[in-house]
């Protein structure tokens, strides 16, 4: 039964999708998500990441020796000695090979006891620190290779970011030789291309906006316009390959577009589901505070943009389920994106960050904006005849046909406009003033930047202390009357 009202609220408005259509949404997103894409040379042998090998130095006996274990020295100057065993097969290929190194730190390399060259110059008795590269490639020079045992050993300080000791090695890889040493713009494809998506969608937006006068467009605008700067940060490392200590602004740039795409999001649905003003704050503040402590309390950049969107996503989530069930059925259709944005995140936060948000967004409101366009923003209906005899008022989940002769008087609410009636009561309209009055026609007059009145319902103009002024309606309520507008108004009278 609940499925058959919702297909039948969805069908009303225009809203419904073709099954095809968001299984074929749901694939493509699935296929971006998982399928590898064909970025730049694989490496022929990678480390494991520092964090996984790190190992308590808390004797003085030497570590032991093995394939990609390392050793910790002098750990409380900041400088770190680290050492991997290169695994013969890494280095019999006959192509020129390299040390690929990234992540927020400088380094001396050696290789079998030789120094093979640097990354910036960590920090030493002598001289400080000199922030190196975010990435780096060092020639393996051919005639150091052994047969086997062959050794990479690093002389690691960070001291320009902040970052902890086991997380600032993000690649150590032993590849062919390559003249740049930036990350190849193929690995960013897929989110370049979203992010040109989610721009397109996010000027589409603004005009649907300004078209029907629904300035809460604007909001979910706002919000893929923050994406689009947030995609536009990450990929900016295939660009510049800029000096490890630019590596955290970077970050938190994209951790103001994430904030920027979860505030949009909120703000928009919000806006368009109205479910009430003390409903309203309450959901803002306890998702705010929420995300704000995820923020706070957690040190690295990653979790805190995976808290912030948890947070905002299940906030999302739970709006849209209960604006369904309680005001407009139609808003269950937004409940697919956020259950899948929180799925992800729960379950892939690397990729949720890298490309999940991005494929996700892109895909499901480009297919509402081809698609169901009335879904986002509720379009009028079109009057019968060119003589306009009625208001359609686009209340929450519902329109309204209010007779011109029964409009008292228009009264602007933020960014929606409530309509009062003489027979009593008012209606509030989720478009703006000046929309209403577009549709409305000449019948209803702005008298007022907050104010417009049905002029066949004024008693009369009324003049009061200070230069001010007023309209006397029909039934005793008064409108003000803003100095600019008081000859139009006595013009409008006295015809």
């Amino acid at each position: 039964m609940q499925g058959e009202q919702l297909k039948a609220a969805l069908a009303r408005t225009g809203q419904l999708l073709r099954p095809w259509e968001a299984g074929l949404a749901a694939l493509l997103c699935a296929l971006v998500l998982l399928v590898p894409w064909p970025g730049s040379d694989a490496p022929i042998w990678q480390a494991e990441r520092v964090e996984t090998l790190i190992a308590d130095r808390s004797s003085e006996q030497e570590p032991l020796w093995r394939e990609q274990a390392f050793w910790r020295a002098d750990p409380g100057d900041g400088v770190m000695q680290l050492r991997w065993r290169v695994p013969d097969a890494a280095l019999t290929s006959d192509t020129p090979m390299a040390l690929a190194l990234s992540g927020p730190f400088s380094a001396d390399v050696s290789f079998n006891g030789q120094r093979i060259g640097a990354k910036g110059r960590p920090f030493s008795e002598t001289a400080p620190e000199r922030a190196g590269p975010i990435d780096s490639l060092i020639a393996l020079p051919p005639d150091l290779i052994r047969p086997s045992g062959n050794e990479v050993s690093l002389v690691i300080s960070s001291t320009r970011a902040g970052y902890q000791p086991a997380v600032i090695v993000q690649t150590l890889a032993v590849t062919p030789f390559r003249p740049d040493a930036r990350r190849s713009l193929r690995d960013y494809a897929p989110t370049l291309g979203l992010a040109g998506v989610l721009a397109v969608l996010a000027i589409s937006l603004i005009r649907l906006g300004l078209d029907r006068g629904d300035r809460t467009l604007f909001w979910l605008a706002g919000g893929l316009a923050a994406l689009v700067i947030a995609a536009l940060a990450e990929i900016s490392r295939a660009y510049v390959n800029y000096p490890y200590d630019w590596h955290q602004p970077r970050q938190a740039v994209i951790l103001l577009g994430m904030a920027g795409f979860s505030a949009g999001c909120l703000g928009f649905l919000v806006k368009r589901w109205v479910l009430g003003r003390v409903w309203s704050r309450a959901a803002i503040g306890i998702i705010t505070v929420c995300a704000l402590l995820g923020v706070l309390l957690y040190d690295g950049y990653d979790g805190k943009i995976i808290l912030l969107t948890m947070c905002t996503v299940f906030g999302c989530l739970v709006w849209t389920l209960i604006a369904g069930v309680r005001t407009d059925r139609s808003a269950l259709a937004m409940t697919g994106v956020f259950l899948a944005l929180l799925l992800v995140n729960l379950t892939a936060p690397g990729r949720f960050i890298d490309l999940g948000v991005y494929a996700i967004t892109a895909t499901a409101f480009g297919l509402w904006m081809l698609r169901a366009p009335d879904l986002l923003s509720p379009a009028s209906e079109p009057l019968e005849t060119s003589s306009q005899t009625a208001l359609t008022v686009q209340s929450t989940g519902k329109m309204h046909r209010v007779a011109l002769d029964d409009v008292l008087y228009l009264k602007a609410a933020g960014n929606y406009t409530e309509v009062h009636r003489c027979s009593g009561g008012w209606l509030l309209d989720q478009r703006g003033m000046a929309a209403v009055l577009e549709e409305a026609g000449e019948g209803v007059m702005r008298v007022h930047r907050s104010y417009a009145v049905n002029m066949s319902k004024v008693d009369a103009l009324l003049t009061r202390p200070g230069s001010r002024y007023g309209l006397s309606l029909l039934g005793g309520a008064e409108a003000p009357v803003g100095r600019s507008r008081v000859d139009a108004v006595r013009d409008a009278l006295s015809r």
